[in-house]
């Protein structure tokens, strides 16, 4: 099925066919069909929902390509993005932004001139594209008066669009289309040119400022009206980054902080969250406060961990497909099609930009969520203690408050880089075990034994570390009272002469127990990075023997 005669050399070999319709656009010099065309259709369904004899595939049996109906799936989810997340935007747009006067200039009115020409022919996609196509309209309309920037819904809508468009032409090329419907392929054409320029036209035309001028109310970091691919790329910095080739920074070169970061939105948040959880629990959570204040982001930073953990094990997967590829080039082995290799090529750098895009993304916003929570934390200890009655003075010195603003709130900064690996480890142990056991079979359990042994090695360690860092807390307190002590009886130490007493106590706590304890956690450190160091080589190395002997479960 599928094969007919194609010139007076004789009947070409199904293998022959299949990988010749491998190319890297699809096109094929010969006009022979192969399977069934995209528009084909029957009453006969010999799977559900598909009327196509191709089926779901997702790779056709007649050439090197996707099956019509499975293709149509890539377009109809690009479509349910922008009927679900275009709805959300919409609300979004229309509740929590207020409209102002902004003139539609031809920018704006260039930009709905693709939605009336663009079309599809296959029922159920077309339908819901054009759905989505009148959301999408509706976030750009309620955007132009209430946004500086693109929306992140509309720009990931037309990228999206634009790849699954992408793949469905090189599958019409390779059926032949251009062919077999001529009115139809080029109608497709020029609806993909028309997304391509509307993509153009949402994400790479920028908004003139004066028109917005009315929506600036004060000077701003340009991460305020950053776009999402701006923002992922951080190019909003591009600016900076000449001018700090071109001469040195100054103080005045910089911009302001983002809003979200000033002390009056962090501080005023976590009041917020403090005052909910004094009224409502009877014993008030610091931990709840903090994730109520400030735990969005940090949520939204589990996502990106997500999507770096699993492009990290995906990568050696692509790659053992594209030695497989390589290999089959040897000779005497059937050579696989070359648009095999270069999607390999393409999904492993797609993949790695991938990864590099959600391991900083990740971190920024780790980062930023500890920032905000010191700010947060340090303006409420500053305002509580403004407040300390003469009774609280007593009980609290000046040292003991300067602790909690400069280290207790600096511990907690630290903990949020570190806090997401409660759950991220399993679960990249869980994905190496599995990796590992599609290669090695069982013998990956003799990686896990070496892993079981490091587990208690690494708990002493850490409880070691503990201990160290509690006595550090305490030597540096002691050191801060003393310190204000001093300070504040300063002439009474001069008038007695008891400099040198101070300051052989001062030293004492100083020398003898601040950086004794420091050789102690340098030298506790050193121990933990060299176990860290060294136990990936040990897990990897342990099966290696085990491979030796018959193996088993694969």
């Amino acid at each position: 099925m599928g094969l007919e005669y194609i010139g007076d050399d004789g009947f070409a070999s199904q293998s022959v066919l299949f990988h010749g319709s491998g190319s890297i656009t699809g096109y094929r010099p010969s006009i022979f069909d192969m399977g069934s065309g995209y528009l084909a259709a029957s009453t006969d369904f010999k799977q559900p929902l598909c009327g196509n004899e191709e089926g779901w595939g997702p790779m056709s049996p007649f050439r090197y390509d996707f099956t019509p109906c499975f293709i149509d799936v890539w377009v109809a989810s690009v479509a349910a993005f922008g009927l679900v997340a275009g709805s959300a935007a919409v609300w979004w747009l229309a509740k929590r932004k207020t409209p102002t006067p902004v003139a539609k200039d031809w920018h704006f009115w260039l930009k709905q001139l693709p939605k009336i020409w663009y079309g599809d022919f296959r029922i159920w996609t077309t339908a819901g594209t054009i759905f989505s196509l009148f959301v999408i309209f509706a976030i750009q309309w309620l955007e132009h008066s209430r946004l500086r920037n693109a929306n992140g819904v509309v720009l990931f809508y037309w990228l999206f669009l634009l790849i699954a468009l992408a793949v469905k032409l090189r599958s019409l090329i390779s059926q032949q289309i251009y062919v077999k419907n001529e009115a139809y392929f080029i109608t497709y054409c020029i609806g993909f040119g028309l997304s391509v320029a509307e993509f153009g036209f949402e994400w790479l035309w920028p908004k003139k400022d004066t028109t917005y001028e009315a929506l600036i109310d004060e000077p701003e970091c340009p991460v305020d009206y950053a776009t999402v691919f701006s923002r992922l790329t951080f190019s909003w910095m591009t600016p900076l980054m000449k001018h700090g080739y071109a001469q040195y920074l100054t103080e005045e070169d910089l911009w302001g902080l983002a809003k979200s970061d000033t002390t009056k939105a962090t501080g005023g948040a976590f009041a917020k969250a403090w005052d909910h959880e004094l009224n409502n629990r009877k014993k008030p959570s610091l931990w709840l406060a903090l994730f109520r204040a400030y735990g969005g982001p940090y949520i939204l930073a589990a996502v990106f961990k997500i999507g770096n953990d699993l492009s990290a094990f995906a990568q050696p997967q692509l790659l053992r497909f594209l030695i497989s590829f390589i290999d089959s080039y040897r000779d005497g082995q059937e050579h696989q099609p070359v648009i095999k290799g270069i999607a390999i090529s393409l999904a492993m750098f797609a993949v790695a930009t991938f990864q590099t895009t959600m391991i900083h993304q990740y971190f920024q916003l780790a980062f930023e969520t500890g920032m905000r929570i010191k700010g947060g934390l340090t303006s409420s200890i500053y305002r509580k203690a403004l407040k300390l009655s003469n009774e609280g003075r007593a009980s609290k010195s000046t040292g003991d408050i300067v602790n909690y603003m400069a280290v207790d709130a600096q511990r907690l900064q630290d903990l949020t880089q570190f806090a997401q690996q409660a759950w991220s480890a399993p679960f990249q142990i869980t994905l190496c075990m599995l990796s590992l056991y599609q290669l090695v079979g069982w013998s990956m359990l003799a990686g896990i034994g070496v892993m079981i042994i490091m587990i208690p090695i690494n708990g002493m360690i850490a409880k070691f570390m503990k201990n160290l860092q509690k006595q550090q807390m305490k030597n540096k307190d002691a050191r801060s009272r003393l310190i204000a002590e001093i300070v504040n009886n300063m002439k009474s130490i001069k008038l007695y002469a008891w400099g040198t007493a101070f300051m052989n106590k001062l030293n004492y706590i100083r020398n003898d127990q601040e950086l004794k304890n420091l050789r102690k956690i340098g030298a506790g450190q050193a121990v933990a990075n060299f176990t860290w160091s060294t136990t990936p080589s040990l897990y990897h190395a342990r099966p290696l023997p085990s491979l030796s002997g018959p193996r088993t479960g694969l």
